[in-house]
């Protein structure tokens, strides 16, 4: 069997959230041992983070989860390693229900172990680049169909929860072992807690395609930071300027804070026009928008949304890593297997320079990728 023996390195301790000098040994694609030498960090050494956890993205390396067969995603989850992403929830948008289904299978089939359903069941109002005319109210039974099908991944689905039969819709998710978040949304802050209330445990991409914060009315964005949900921030910098991010830093709890991607099938490629599920998506300057100007997903990486996240705001790095693994990890409940450092979990590391800035290379399942 394959063998690694990472020496004297810097290894991210989620349970103290520091940093402690140790050694890793993998074999056969797990850790077998994780044997801390030293309480001290050494700046001078390498830094090893558990592997990135991104439970929002709908694609990158040239190919998206709506539409790619299983070979090619396949190619995507090297895509995802190299960027330093282990764990990835497929994000499918707005389609038909028959198109869903076909990605299911192919996502079933490339092995990812989790799914999230962002389309159909979400308001018109708040439609973001999703193509409303395909949305349907919240439907338990269709509900139902799909969670049957996409067992046995773990499942996310984002609703706007003040539709019509959302309680239902909700509540059936739930009882089925889904979580479920709110997002492109038009519920005030009341109608937010009302579904906090039945077990909905987040905000999908927190200010964007949402009821804003207003002064007398403060709908969904107000609620993501004061309660105590998950919310889910894409930290490049363009779906929410870096002050907002500061923002939401100081009045958001730090382990409820989720970095995510949202990222789309151009990413990793220039600027350019692109075709994405039948939309025209032009990138220019890594922002992707379509012809009316709505913003289509990002191009960010997760590892540079981490560093965006201490440019920002003033984060630790520390701070940084558990909003981009553990958090993410315990949000959808990949926590069994994603997310941490530890002995006989899979081999799902980030090598980070000393600068705690650059990327070095990632191991995932025990398999190095640069």
């Amino acid at each position: 069997m394959n063998e690694l023996h990472l020496k004297n390195i810097n290894i991210f301790n989620t349970a103290e959230k520091r940093f402690l000098r140790g050694n890793i040994d993998i074999c056969g694609g797990v850790i077998t041992a994780v044997n801390y030498t030293d309480e001290n960090s050494d700046p001078s050494l390498e830094f090893v983070i558990p592997g990135l956890v991104d439970v929002h993205t709908h694609g990158r390396g040239g190919y998206g989860f709506d539409s790619a067969a299983a070979e090619e995603m396949q190619f995507m989850r090297a895509d995802y390693a190299k960027a330093g992403t282990t764990a990835v929830m497929p994000s499918i948008g707005t389609t038909t229900l028959e198109n869903w289904m076909s990605s299911i299978k192919n996502i079933k089939q490339a092995g990812f172990k989790g799914i999230h359903l962002e389309g159909r069941y979400m308001n018109a109002k708040r439609k973001g680049a999703h193509n409303s005319t395909l949305f349907v109210k919240p439907d338990s039974a269709e509900l139902e169909t799909l969670i049957n099908y996409m067992q046995p991944l773990v499942v996310h689905i984002t609703t706007a929860p003040e539709l019509e039969g959302g309680e239902a819709f909700c509540r059936a998710a739930l009882s089925h072992g889904a979580t479920v978040g709110i997002g492109h949304s038009d519920a005030t802050y009341g109608e937010c807690l009302q579904a906090l209330s039945w077990g909905v445990n987040s905000f999908t991409h927190t200010f964007n395609a949402m009821s804003p914060i207003h002064h007398r009315m403060p709908g969904c964005a107000s609620a993501a930071l004061l309660s105590d949900a998950y919310a889910e921030f894409i930290c490049d910098g363009v779906h929410l300027v870096p002050e907002i991010i500061e923002l939401s830093w100081r009045a958001k709890r730090h382990d409820r804070f989720v970095l995510i991607t949202d990222s789309i099938s151009a990413t990793g490629y220039g600027d350019g026009e692109f075709n994405i599920s039948g939309h025209n998506i032009r990138i220019s300057n890594k922002v992707a928008l379509t012809g009316d100007g709505t913003i289509a997903g990002s191009t960010l990486d997760l590892f540079d949304g981490m560093i965006n996240l201490m440019k920002f705001t003033g984060a630790s790095f520390e701070e940084a890593v558990i909003c981009a693994t553990e958090n993410p990890a315990r949000m959808v409940g990949f926590d069994s297997f994603a997310g941490i450092i530890d002995t006989g979990r899979s081999a799902d590391l980030c090598v980070v320079s000393n600068n705690k800035n650059d990327l070095k290379y990632t191991i995932a399942g025990g398999v190095i990728y640069e």
